[in-house]
């Protein structure tokens, strides 16, 4: 179930079970270079986490633009950007070099996995990308 890569793994294009054919444009795949960074408090900006007591994880699995895949702990009630934070934690990638693809959807940050419908054994893809480093 959930959307497949190609055979190729790449992440740009995908099928789903029903052999419908995902693919992201090229200009999501490029880092945009007019964006300005925000600097604040993530208490203000991440939504409360569950109770531990109604909190039940399962391995949420990921993978990689880079080819690499990879397990996290996940629960339902987890939002993408606390997950963004946890890869950043297992592999140093930062939350903003990542872009979180489900079904052919970007998920935003505030989006609890509960809202995309994502459960045990779904793959997500992270599209991982670099910012460019300005010339001099």
């Amino acid at each position: 179930m959930g959307v497949q890569p190609t055979e190729t793994r790449s992440l740009t294009e995908c099928y789903d079970e029903l052999g419908n054919r995902y693919q992201l444009p090229v200009y999501c795949l490029a880092p945009p270079a007019n964006l300005i960074l925000e600097r604040g408090s993530d208490e203000s900006t991440e939504p409360p986490e569950p109770a531990p007591s109604t909190r039940r994880e399962f391995p949420l699995k990921v993978r990689l633009s880079t080819g690499k895949d990879l397990r996290l702990s996940a629960s339902v009630a987890d939002t993408v950007g606390q997950l963004k934070k946890q890869l950043q934690a297992q592999e140093g990638i930062e939350p903003g070099w990542q872009r979180w693809f489900f079904s052919g959807k970007l998920l935003t940050d505030r989006t609890r996995l509960h809202e995309a419908k994502i459960q045990k054994d779904f793959v997500i893809q992270v599209i991982v990308n670099q910012p460019l480093v300005p010339r001099n």
